[in-house]
């Protein structure tokens, strides 16, 4: 039972040169059939692995990137601008006989149209499962049938009675808060709290406009901040890497170390191309650090895109849109987490990801040939006769 666990220590970890030649040290022979056996299979482990984990770092980044990134940016957009477009009907719809002549206004039709564009572009992003997909689908009607009111109630804008019932319906639709006494206007460039407690209601207890936004908010941001951590299966596959690599290099060095003093090889071009190979793996290594650093950087503002834009800096922001836009404003934010995701990986890897493989796989058949050829030309000139 030794000599398999043996002969398996030998390719996993080869006897120095300097031992070859003593008593109890394998043969020439038997040294090139470890290494024909080792080489290839330690570049297989080793690249495959590191392929897995690197291609699950960059396909985090992509998803965050494409979907889960900009949904949040529009779910954001949307709970501003329909606070902002309630606003607006309930300023506008109280100016009494003025506001037949002048309805809701141009900001209110803008913020609406802007928050179905929103969720319409989360409904194609991809970020959604099914269930909140068709929690989706629910906001948007929720989102039609609040217009519907707001209308209505445009049309009774000279009945107050009528008029302010149907604004109080619009707000139970869209904020779970109660909601602002008529008889006491809000003054400009604030909004009334829209949640009860201040924390809207998650799950099945969420029921209006705004609280199913924020539900839908939570979910994704779970989801990228879960996406952020660097996860068992790739700190596995990571590991097993490290550990391949490491007998990798050993192996080739030992192996080429072994050619150059028994072979009387200088170069063996091929083993030497694989030792350039293995001094570039560093390179996907560190763009993955720095994927990993950026992606866990843009669930911090992720998390405040969702807890700090309010539709009071959204209204400031507004009135200079040129400008160089607030911190806590849904553009800032945006503006932000686009700078960490540019900023947390080495463009010309982008596509590097595709091709570990194909170069392990590479590497694994040159030192596949390269030793068999070798032993095969040491086992005939060894043969008894062989020089006649």
């Amino acid at each position: 039972m030794t000599v398999p666990f043996r002969r398996t220590g030998r390719c996993l970890w080869p006897p120095s040169t300097a031992r070859l030649g003593r008593p109890g040290a394998p043969s020439n022979r038997a040294y090139l059939r470890d290494r024909l056996i080792a080489l290839p299979l330690l570049c297989v482990l080793a690249f495959a692995s590191l392929s897995w984990a690197y291609g699950q770092v960059r396909g985090d980044a992509e998803r965050v990137r494409g979907e889960l990134a900009p949904a949040l940016v529009d779910l954001a957009d949307a709970r501003a601008s329909v606070r902002i477009a309630q606003q607006e009907a309930q300023s506008s719809l109280r100016g009494g006989a003025a506001a037949e002549l002048a309805g809701l206004g141009e900001v209110y039709r803008k913020r609406i149209s802007r928050a179905t564009l929103a969720l319409g572009r989360v409904a194609r992003g991809g970020a959604l499962d099914v269930g909140q997909q068709q929690e989706l689908q629910v906001v948007s009607a929720l989102l039609d049938d609040y217009g519907t009111w707001v209308e209505q109630a445009e049309g009774h804008a000279a009945d107050p009675v009528l008029r302010d019932a149907e604004l109080m319906y619009a707000w139970t639709m869209l904020c779970s808060a109660p909601p602002p006494d008529p008889a006491r206007p809000t003054p400009a460039g604030t909004f009334p709290r829209c949640s009860v407690a201040g924390r809207a209601p998650a799950g099945a207890d969420a029921s209006t406009i705004v609280d199913r936004i924020t539900g839908l908010e939570g979910e994704l941001g779970a989801r990228l901040a879960a996406r952020a951590g660097w996860g068992t299966p790739v700190v596995g596959a990571a590991a097993v890497a490290a550990v391949a690599f490491v007998l990798l290099a050993l192996g080739l060095w030992r192996t080429l170390r072994f050619l150059r003093l028994r072979f009387r090889v200088s170069v063996c071009l091929p083993l030497a191309l694989m030792g350039v190979v293995l001094l570039l793996v560093p390179l996907p290594v560190a763009d993955a650090v720095l994927v990993r650093r950026a992606l866990h950087q843009v669930a911090g503002s992720a998390s405040a895109l969702a807890e700090r834009t309010s539709p009071a800096v959204e209204a400031a922001e507004a009135r200079d849109p040129f400008g160089t836009p607030p911190r806590d404003s849904v553009r800032g934010r945006s503006t932000a987490i686009g700078h960490q995701l540019s900023a947390g990986q080495l463009p010309p890897l982008d596509d590097a990801r595709h091709l570990i493989l194909p170069a392990g796989l590479l590497c694994a058949t040159a030192a596949a040939l390269t030793l068999y050829a070798f032993r095969r030309e040491y086992v005939l000139v060894s043969r008894p006769g062989a020089g006649s």
